[in-house]
């Protein structure tokens, strides 16, 4: 059969797009488009190997190993050597759950224009039931990240820090999924954290507008750079300044959130409130 490199390019570009979110959605890690794009045309090249006669399964494995290992770094970026190696194992682990299928559809049914070399599928079969299988194999990803997210524990307190403009402070945080803040623009869900306990990272603007002394220029608080969202609970409703950090864990587990500064009390011994969902894997 015939293999056209053009399609073959493609396809991966579309699966490899397809493993790197899923990846980041079981670790509840975030990655921007342009890396995204980036890590799965470093993908893409290295299913040119599929050209290649067969290799030994020593030599595919370390291939897998190297160009997974390339693609992490394409789409998460510099991290610490152990953290880059749960984002490595990670999409590893979902490529080879993916692998294992592709090598199963062709050794049961063996469709018609399907060739697996070399550990890389080529499909030529419609596009439409390509994107069906994709996001088929994407909701599944998505229904088991929903089950294990009602499996996590609430109403834990936790060790939070919180690191902007040098400066680090560390919080009582409590753990709980009624916190469904989020930031309209980005997506991010919010920490909501006491003022006094964070004053001394807060941006000006944000002190200003909960002392109530913001100059307004125009009556636009967005003139003034200030994010604000709304945030509704049982007995009131009111704006929260938010604002993001240079760093944020959670007992020592990197999150991924914005900060957003409320007078009104938490509870008891209660510095901020959070998801669990915000802490990556």
């Amino acid at each position: 059969m015939t293999v056209y490199i053009d399609v073959l390019v493609i396809l991966n570009l579309y699966i490899n797009y397809f493993l790197i979110r899923s990846s980041a959605l079981v670790m509840r890690r975030s990655v921007s488009a342009k890396r995204c794009l980036l890590a799965s045309a470093v993908g893409a090249a290295g299913s040119l190997v599929i050209l290649l006669p067969e290799l030994p399964f020593i030599v595919i494995a370390l291939e897998k190993i190297v160009i997974g290992a390339l693609i992490t770094f394409a789409a998460f970026g510099r991290q610490k050597p152990v953290d880059f190696a749960v984002c490595a194992l990670f999409f590893l682990l979902v490529s080879f759950v993916y692998a294992g299928l592709m090598t199963a559809l062709w050794t049961f049914c063996a469709p018609y224009g399907m060739v697996f070399g070399n550990g890389v599928a080529y499909f030529n079969i419609p596009l439409t039931a390509i994107i069906a299988f994709t996001a088929a194999a994407y909701f599944a990803v998505r229904l088991v990240r929903y089950f294990a997210d009602r499996r996590l524990r609430c109403g834990k307190i936790c060790n939070v820090k919180i690191s902007a403009n040098g400066t680090e402070i560390q919080l009582r945080g409590l753990c709980d999924t009624g916190n469904g803040l989020c930031d309209i623009f980005s997506g991010k869900p919010v920490i909501v954290c006491k003022y006094e306990k964070i004053a001394e990272i807060t941006p000006k603007n944000a002190r200003d507008f909960l002392d109530g002394t913001l100059d307004e220029s125009g009556g636009l608080y967005a003139s003034c750079g200030l994010r604000l969202i709304p945030c509704r609970t049982v007995t009131s409703e009111t704006l929260l300044p938010i604002f993001g950090a240079d760093g944020i864990t959670v007992d020592g587990k990197a999150a991924d959130a914005l900060v957003g500064v409320t007078k009104n009390s938490l509870g008891n011994d209660i510095d901020c409130i959070f998801d669990p969902k915000i802490i990556s894997i």
